[in-house]
């Protein structure tokens, strides 16, 4: 499980410091479908949300998309899906409901998505996290790449390492460096070639065809939990931890609810009406906020207004999760309350947030997703109640 922790780091921490410089050049949309023809050329950094795109033509520079469906009931159509069909010269960041790779990013790529195909090229690293990733023999990375999904398949060519961990793994490509796994079912195909060593870590015992050709070794690591490796299932310090937290976490729910109740009822109206709205927002801050507080430091008179910015954001990072929990909570129970009634829908939206936690890896992308979307409902509530300024 050493990957997760890389994982994570790329994934969280990658979106926030690897952001470019925003100036006047940046185009900035926001529409229903957005498309780039074959021929067409896009110059400058795109940071796009639509419930459509397609890019079919050539971007110059960064593409910052995501892609939503207009309700949750919508998602899974036509709606939240983005195609890349053209030639991207630079990075691609891409959040939406299906991402389809069927042209080439020239540079990084970091997808995160329900469903992922690519029957294109990367020419360097890649990530991709998505319940379904399905990697097409015609598909060619030429760096190394970290999937991470329920149903992962492998099948093109991998230049570099790959770092896989899902539920179900499947390998029937080339890949010219190192594999590492961690999977509850692993099929490795005839004829698959891996040119370094396989590593992996599964309760059932991998055994290759005579086909496959590995060139390094087949190493199997130990499960990090388990009956079998005389560890406890269950981790009463992590527990206790989580229990003290989850505690903490009720406390300062129970005072915002009483010192500021039509603020977070406003909040949480936010994410229940516009959620995908609410998220782009909070990922765009998160991206923002950490590089103004950078620049700020590096200027030696900004440092103390450094300070306390960054302050000022992990305390909003962590009241999102309590705004996220109380919108789920009373999404649940289908009943709205302000002041101190609303606690138990606030209590039942945190029970489930700090269950998730537990959960490994998928809790800690679900952390960062509410932390998100609580940021942004933030944000939007607090400019949709300023006042508008006299022309």
């Amino acid at each position: 499980m050493r990957f997760t922790g890389y994982f994570l780091l790329l994934l969280a921490g990658g979106f926030i410091f690897t952001c470019p410089h925003f100036s006047a050049a940046t185009d900035f949309i926001q529409t229903n479908s957005f498309v780039v023809p074959e021929g067409e050329v896009l110059e400058d950094d795109l940071w796009l949300s639509a419930n459509s795109a397609t890019i079919e033509g050539e971007a110059k520079n960064d593409l910052f998309l995501l892609s939503t469906a207009k309700s949750w009931k919508q998602a899974g159509g036509k709606e939240g899906n983005i195609l890349l069909a053209g030639k991207c010269d630079n990075d691609v960041w891409a959040l939406a409901n299906k991402i389809e790779l069927n042209g080439v990013v020239l540079d990084h790529a970091r997808l995160l998505a329900q469903m992922i195909t690519v029957n294109g090229g990367v020419s360097n690293n890649a990530i991709f996290a998505a319940n379904s990733i399905n990697l097409s023999r015609t598909s060619c990375m030429g760096g190394d790449v970290w999937l991470i999904g329920e149903t992962v398949i492998l099948e093109g060519r991998v230049d570099g390492d790959a770092d896989i961990i899902g539920q179900n793994v499947t390998l029937a490509g080339d890949i010219a460096g190192e594999v590492r796994l961690t999977a509850t079912d692993i099929v490795v195909l005839p004829h698959t070639r891996i040119n370094g060593n396989l590593t992996y870590s599964s309760a059932k015992e991998l055994v290759l065809d005579k086909s496959v050709e590995l060139n390094g070794k087949l190493i199997r690591e130990a499960e990090t939990v388990g009956p079998k490796t005389g560890r406890p299932m269950i981790s009463w310090p992590s527990v206790a931890m989580q229990s003290w937290l989850f505690i903490g976490a009720l406390t300062i729910s129970a005072l915002m609810l009483l010192l500021f109740p039509a603020f977070i009822e406003n909040v949480s109206l936010k994410i229940n009406q516009s959620a995908w709205k609410c998220l782009a927002v909070g990922f765009v801050t998160i991206c923002l906020v950490p590089l103004a507080c950078f620049f700020l430091a590096i200027s030696i008179v900004g440092l103390p207004l450094a300070l306390l910015a960054a302050t000022a954001f992990l305390i909003l990072i962590y009241l999102g999760k309590i705004f996220v929990a109380l919108a789920l909570g009373a999404f649940i129970i289908r009943h709205k309350a302000q002041g101190l009634k609303a606690f138990p829908a606030m209590g039942i939206g945190l029970v489930i947030l700090y269950l998730a936690a537990g959960s490994g890896l998928l809790g800690s992308i679900v952390w960062f997703l509410a932390a998100c979307m609580g940021v942004g409902a933030v944000v939007t509530a607090y400019f949709a109640a300023r006042p508008a300024t006299a022309p």
